[in-house]
């Protein structure tokens, strides 16, 4: 399994001190440095510092993209869950200069919670991707020891003296084989500065924290509702990014496998630039308009048909690496479920919105491929049409977030 690094999306990194075992949400946090207590502690009077009027509605799940923000609140009644409130703004100058600024912060904030009927500013949230390090490990567990201690030995070994500078949690992969003393867990760290100027900005947006979650572990649960009678079924999920693309598979309820690819928005753009001597932006709006080169329907048809043929010939070594990474995806899969496939691949990012995409990536593997709609985890959701299909390649982290069962604060 490869290294992810980032949140994009953001999974469980339980708060310090809150950590709980649970079958379901098998997420632990482990204190990695003699500080880690004190991160919970302040996350805690944040909450009491709410008082006893707090919403009991519960946590909105935020997404602080890099171009949006992105807010959900659900609700469960009975076995299924209902949407409460969505919204997805664009910020009103580069992220950086935003959260800096906490007057300019507080109104973006206010005026997003405005779009929608959100209940109270308890919130789950998530680091930046360039915030946090996600690494799969296999740890050994020996006699006598538990879980948390032999991932804070491997996260120690893997960090090195930088460990006790981090906020470190971890999220137990799925796997056929649980027996014996091995484990494959995904461990996130975060410099604990950055987590704590992140709590900080939130709550400079009068937004309490009640938690803040890892990006495939957040994915990994949307996955989870949307197939929850599915449970000997491997699903994934490709979420395309602009610099990278992220590969999440689930089976059952629990996540199994989260990967990073190189295949990114920019860099399609970039080989057909140089192949075209464009400049970058141009080639990149070629792309939005006409997709990557799903199969041609012949020139006759199809008035742009020479250029996407174009287009199509310039990316296959670009697809071709694609289509071996989810082969190599497939087998793992296989293995570590002794014969289970994925069943299923859902398409997430700003490549989700070419023309054609689903067709293509369909070339590529021999599932069936379908746009992820986080609207689809809810019983009854009611959006407006054009509203949801504007909102659903934005908000399937803040989703993943507000999904979240032990999150009530």
């Amino acid at each position: 399994m490869h290294a992810r690094r980032g949140l994009c999306a953001g999974r469980r990194a339980a708060v310090p001190g809150q950590a709980r075992r649970r079958q379901r949400h098998p997420l632990r946090q482990h204190d990695a440095g003699r500080n880690a207590m004190s991160l919970g502690q302040w996350i805690a009077s944040l909450g009491r510092r709410a008082g006893a009027g707090a919403s009991p509605a519960r946590p909105i799940g935020a997404d602080f993209a890099a171009t949006r923000l992105n807010l959900v609140q659900a609700e469960r009644r009975g076995e299924r869950w209902h949407l409460q409130a969505a919204a997805s703004r664009a910020y009103p100058m580069p992220r950086e200069a935003l959260l800096a600024n906490p007057r300019e912060l507080l109104r973006f904030v206010n005026a997003t919670l405005a779009q929608a009927p959100f209940q109270g500013r308890r919130v789950i949230s998530a680091l930046a991707p360039a915030d946090v390090r996600i690494l799969p490990l296999t740890v050994q567990v020996a006699q006598g020891q538990t879980e948390a201690q032999a991932v804070a030995r491997a996260a120690a070994e893997q960090l090195g003296e930088r460990a006790a500078q981090h906020v470190i949690d971890y999220y137990q992969v799925r796997g056929a084989d649980q027996d014996g003393g091995e484990r494959q867990v995904l461990l996130a760290a975060a410099p604990k500065a950055g987590v704590l100027d992140f709590l900080a900005m939130l709550e400079r947006a009068r937004l309490t924290p009640v938690a803040l979650d890892i990006g495939p572990a957040a994915i990994g649960r949307l996955l989870a509702v949307l197939h929850g009678s599915d449970v000997g079924q491997s699903v994934a999920l490709l979420n395309f990014g602009t610099r990278k693309s992220y590969l999440t598979v689930i089976w059952g309820r629990r996540l199994m496998l989260d990967r990073e690819i190189a295949f990114g928005e920019d860099m399609l753009a970039g080989a057909v630039a140089d192949a075209l001597d464009l400049p970058p932006d141009t080639a990149a709006s070629l792309l939005r308009d006409h997709g990557i080169g799903a199969r041609e329907a012949g020139p006759a048809a199809d008035p742009h048909g020479e250029l996407r043929r174009a287009i199509r010939a310039i990316l296959h070594p670009a697809c071709q690496a694609l289509a071996d990474e989810l082969a190599h995806t497939q087998v793992y899969v296989a293995s570590r479920t002794r014969g289970s496939s994925i069943s299923r691949l859902y398409l997430n990012g700003s490549l989700a919105r070419y023309p054609d995409i689903g067709a293509r990536m369909a070339e590529l593997i021999d599932v069936p491929v379908h746009l992820l709609d986080p609207h689809d985890a809810f019983a009854g959701a009611a959006a407006d049409g054009a509203q949801r299909a504007e909102n659903a390649t934005a908000i399937a982290l803040a989703t993943g977030l507000a999904l979240r069962e032990d999150a009530h604060g």
